[in-house]
C-alpha cells in the first residue's frame, strides 16, 4: 500500500519539476504534496524521511530561482538532516542518498561565494566568507566519503556523484590560491573521468571530462607548467572530437575555444610556439562557422577571440595579419 503512495506521489512531484510555473505557484503545490504525504505516510517511517529529502530539495531549488536564499538554506539543511537520519539506520542502502545531499548544500554555498570559474589572481576571503569556504569544502569532502563504497564497487551513480564533489573541491582549493593541492584532486579527478568515459561513451559525460580537463588546465597554466597545461587541452580536444558529430553545435564551441587555449598556452613554449597560427586558424576557423550555421548567435565570442589572436600577431610584428583579425574584432 506505501508503495503505491510513494509512486503517486513521487510522480507528482516528477511533474511538479517538468512544469513550466513560476517558483512560488510550484512552492505551493510541493506543500500540497507534503500535506498528503503526512496524511498517507507513517511520520517518521523510513519512507517519509526518504520522500521529505525529495521534497526539501526540490523546494530548496525552487527557492533559490526565487531568490529566497534563506529559504533555500532552510530547505536543504532539512534534507541533509533526514539523509543523515536515514545513512544512520542503514548506511548501505542510503549512502549515495547522504552524497547527494552534501554535494547540493555545497553547491548552494558555493554559489553564495560566487567562484564559477579558475581565475589567475586569489581570491581574498573576507570574515563572513571563510566560514562558508570552509563549509563548502566539508560538504563536498562529505559527499565523496559517504559514496566512497559504492565508488570502489564501480557503482556508476556513485562515480558521478564522486566526481562532480572532486571537481567542486579541486575548484575551491584554486580560487584561495591552493594550486598545489588543487592540482593533486585534478589530476585524479581526470583519471576518474577518463574511465567513467571509457564505459559511458556519451556526449554528457564527455562535456563533462571535457571542462574537468580546462579546469585542470587552467591551474597548469597559472603555475606556469606550459607543458603539461598544453598536454591537457590536447587531451581534451581528443575527447570533444570524438562526440562532436553527435552534436555539432555545442562541442564545434568547445573545440573552438579549445583550439584557442591550446594556442594561447603554445605561445609560452618557444618548441610548439610554431604550431600557434594552426591552433589560431583551427578556432577561428570554426567560430566563422558556427556564426555562419547558428545566425551570428556567437559573434561576440568570435570578436573576442579575433581580439586575441590579433593581438598576437602584433607583438610578432605582423601588422598585415593582425588588423585583419583586430579589424574583426572591432578594435
Amino acid at each position: 500500500m506505501n508503495q503505491d503512495i510513494i509512486k503517486s506521489l513521487n510522480l507528482e512531484i516528477a511533474e511538479i519539476i517538468k512544469s513550466k510555473d513560476e517558483p512560488d505557484k510550484k512552492l505551493t503545490a510541493l506543500g500540497e504534496v507534503k500535506e498528503r504525504m503526512e496524511l498517507l505516510l507513517s511520520k517518521e517511517t523510513t519512507e517519509q524521511k526518504r520522500l521529505m529529502t525529495v521534497i526539501c530539495e526540490v523546494s530548496g531549488n525552487q527557492y533559490v530561482l526565487a531568490k529566497k536564499f534563506a529559504e533555500a538554506e532552510k530547505q536543504y539543511r532539512l534534507m541533509l538532516q533526514y539523509s543523515a537520519q536515514l545513512y544512520k539506520k542503514d548506511q548501505t542502502r542510503f549512502d549515495l542518498l547522504l552524497a547527494q545531499a552534501n554535494l547540493r548544500m555545497g553547491v548552494f554555498y558555493k554559489d553564495l561565494l560566487k567562484i564559477s570559474a579558475i581565475l589567475p589572481r586569489p581570491v581574498t576571503l573576507n570574515e563572513k566568507q571563510k566560514p562558508v569556504y570552509d563549509m563548502c569544502i566539508k560538504l563536498f569532502q562529505n559527499a565523496v566519503q559517504a559514496a566512497i563504497n559504492k565508488v570502489k564497487a564501480g557503482n556508476q551513480a556513485a562515480v558521478e556523484l564522486q566526481t562532480k564533489a572532486m571537481n567542486h573541491l579541486m575548484m575551491l582549493r584554486a580560487a584561495i590560491g591552493e594550486y598545489q593541492e588543487a592540482e593533486k584532486i585534478g589530476v585524479q579527478l581526470v583519471k576518474v573521468g577518463k574511465a567513467l568515459f571509457q564505459v559511458t561513451d556519451d556526449a554528457p559525460h564527455a562535456l563533462e571530462l571535457a571542462q574537468w580537463m580546462v579546469n585542470l588546465a587552467t591551474v597548469y597554466t597559472i603555475q606556469k607548467n606550459f607543458v603539461k597545461a598544453m598536454e591537457m587541452h590536447e587531451d581534451c580536444i581528443y575527447v570533444l572530437e570524438d562526440k562532436e558529430k553527435e552534436n555539432p553545435q555545442i562541442f564545434d564551441l568547445r573545440l573552438a575555444s579549445e583550439y584557442i587555449n591550446l594556442g594561447n598556452v603554445c605561445t609560452a613554449i618557444p618548441e610548439e610556439e610554431k604550431q600557434v597560427p594552426e591552433y589560431y586558424d583551427k578556432g577561428t576557423a570554426l567560430f566563422r562557422k558556427l556564426n555562419q550555421d547558428y545566425q551570428n548567435r556567437y559573434e561576440k565570442e568570435e570578436k573576442q577571440i579575433c581580439g586575441i589572436v590579433g593581438n598576437y600577431y602584433r607583438k610578432k610584428g605582423q601588422e598585415e595579419k593582425a588588423n585583419l583579425y583586430l579589424q574583426k574584432a572591432g578594435l
